[in-house]
């Protein structure tokens, strides 16, 4: 059809007309994709790759993941240059990103519950010698752990919780170690192979529970928190922006093995988005449920 007429009929009956009668109107325009603000970490990656398969195998919305450190992600969210994040924790481990963004975003689902945070140990620690934070004090314990305490990234909440914990139990002389997930997973893979002691700032969700066996130490003070709440967190444009893709998210749910199960396989591939495909298209009760309108 020459543009002329094409034009001309356009302006007559609409584009909803012509697609109904079967006139082709030219290349179909790609949708604009949903930008997803994601971090390195294993339980988000998880979520993120399982939201993006079905958002693009189900609804056809594309998803572009945009890498961000957390306190990023919130800050975009809020001023829409992000659409939405699938990693946002409360009550405590977010609680300040959250008190300074949350009139700015929408919450717009939890997506699952369970989540804690904590420091840990190798069980082959004897608990008899080290069960709960408070043991850390002692000089043996602080001799055995060269006074050192493995964390993750610098601006995480977990590391802002495991800063106040130090302060909270005394732990005088105790370094608190920045790095990354990554950099926390080496400290424990080493440990593991020679019988090291080592404390770990970790969560669960995630792969390494599957790993090695580990224990949470006992935390009397309550710093590190308690159960969390995982949110879907997005932008004030974005229901009005991608409706279906806010339905879907309104309605995706997750349980605390759903997430490890799909983290343990794309860490033992390396491929996060082929395990979140096997994961999804093994429950499609699941994916019916996350796609009601």
């Amino acid at each position: 059809m020459k543009p002329g007429i094409l034009k001309s009929l356009l302006a007559k009956v609409g584009l909803s007309t012509l697609v109904a009668l079967g006139v082709a109107a030219g290349p179909a325009v790609a949708a604009e994709p949903v930008n997803m603000a994601v971090t390195d970490w294993a339980d988000v990656l998880a979520t993120a790759n399982i939201a993006k398969y079905v958002l693009e195998t189900k609804l056809n919305q594309p998803v572009k993941f945009t890498y961000a450190d957390i306190g990023i992600q919130y800050q975009g969210v809020a001023r829409g240059d992000l659409d939405i994040m699938v990693g946002g924790w409360l009550p405590v481990t977010h609680a300040v990103y959250y008190a300074k963004y949350k009139d700015q975003m929408d919450d717009v689902n939890v997506i699952y519950t369970g989540g804690k945070n904590g420091w840990a140990v190798p069980a082959y620690v004897p608990e008899s010698q080290l069960s709960s934070i408070e043991d850390l004090n002692k000089p043996d314990v602080k001799s055995k752990l060269n006074g050192t305490i493995q964390g993750i990234g610098p601006g995480s909440g977990l590391m802002q919780a495991s800063e106040k914990t130090i302060q909270a139990y005394g732990l005088n002389g105790y370094n608190l170690q920045s790095s990354s997930e990554a950099g926390m997973l080496a400290s424990i893979s080493r440990a593991y192979q020679s019988n090291q002691w080592v404390v770990a700032t970790v969560w669960s969700p995630h792969w390494l529970w599957q790993k090695w066996k580990m224990r949470y130490l006992k935390d009397p003070k309550g710093t590190l928190g308690g159960e969390e709440q995982v949110h879907a967190f997005a932008s004030k444009q974005f229901a009005g922006k991608f409706p279906r893709a806010d339905q879907f998210f309104k309605h995706f749910k997750l349980t605390l093995s759903d997430v490890e199960a799909v983290e343990f396989d794309g860490n033992s591939t390396n491929d996060y988005a082929a395990a979140a495909k096997k994961f999804v298209d093994a429950h499609p009760e699941k994916v019916k449920a996350w796609l009601e309108q």
